[in-house]
């Protein structure tokens, strides 16, 4: 005989099986989602919800209909913050508080003499600086003094947008995700990216590489037949070139090139 656990888990999957079919045959409304997945992105970020009843998976616009969120954070003269397409928005009037493009320093250190940092510390209108380690943050001029912000703080307010804004219109709070970041970031970078929807108050399921995301979004993992495939990502900041290779269901990179500089 099996264990008490063993059966317990025996009948809570027959429960949820049950659920699932008695749902769909007389249309019972799905269990509300507590998993959401996020494409924290240089230029955009979105969120989205998977039906485990229905298979569907629903990409969920902000308060005002967007479902590409510009990953654009701003701060007023007071503190207040404002993000997406308001940021945007106000950013000509307000360039030194307004920041974007945080995702290109996130988990990474830099020597005050590397050449990559020196010139974004000009191409950008706020100011950078790097704090004793040679992580990089942001400098926010405001009315009661000078803010200090890193690249995971700036990601983890846009992940509560996100959050928020899906939360609303769903009627539950999202407390777990899955999030995606490129294939080329090490763990050091991917676990900032953690740590920028932790700081949101989400508990991270698993940090996904974007190729695999995008080949799973297409159902490539169900297909017959379907052994290597090559994912290009061409985003609003940078573009990834990724080779996956198909087995059991699971998809491992095999090679991977790109620029974070084109986009």
């Amino acid at each position: 005989m099996g264990s008490a656990k063993g059966s317990l888990l025996g009948v809570g999957i027959v429960v949820v099986l049950l659920a699932g079919w008695f749902a769909q045959k007389y249309g019972l409304p799905p269990p509300p989602p507590k998993i959401a997945g996020i494409d924290l992105g240089t230029t955009y970020s979105s969120i989205g919800i998977y039906h485990a009843v229905t298979g569907e998976t629903t990409i969920i616009p902000d308060d005002i209909g967007k479902k590409s969120v510009p990953s654009v954070v701003a701060f007023l003269p007071n503190g207040t913050v404002i993000i997406g397409t308001r940021a945007v928005e106000q950013q000509e009037h307000n360039p030194k508080r307004t920041i974007y493009d945080a995702k290109r320093f996130i988990g990474r250190n830099f020597e005050k003499d590397n050449k990559d940092f020196l010139a974004d510390q000009k191409r950008y209108p706020f100011k950078i600086n790097l704090d004793t380690e040679g992580k990089a943050f942001f400098e926010i001029p405001l009315d009661f003094g000078v803010k200090n912000v890193y690249p995971e703080e700036i990601g983890s307010l846009i992940v509560e947008y996100l959050r928020t804004a899906a939360g609303k219109q769903l009627g539950v709070t999202l407390s777990q995700v899955v999030i995606s970041c490129p294939a080329e970031f090490n763990e050091k970078q991917r676990n900032f990216t953690a740590k920028a929807a932790q700081i949101a108050g989400m508990e991270v399921r698993r940090v996904i590489s974007e190729p695999t995301a995008a080949a799973l979004a297409y159902g490539l993992h169900k297909k017959q037949g379907v052994e290597n495939v090559v994912v290009v990502d061409l985003g609003g900041g940078t573009l990834d070139v990724s080779v996956l290779w198909l087995q059991g269901g699971v998809f491992v990179t095999q090679a991977m090139a790109g620029n974070n500089r084109l986009g």
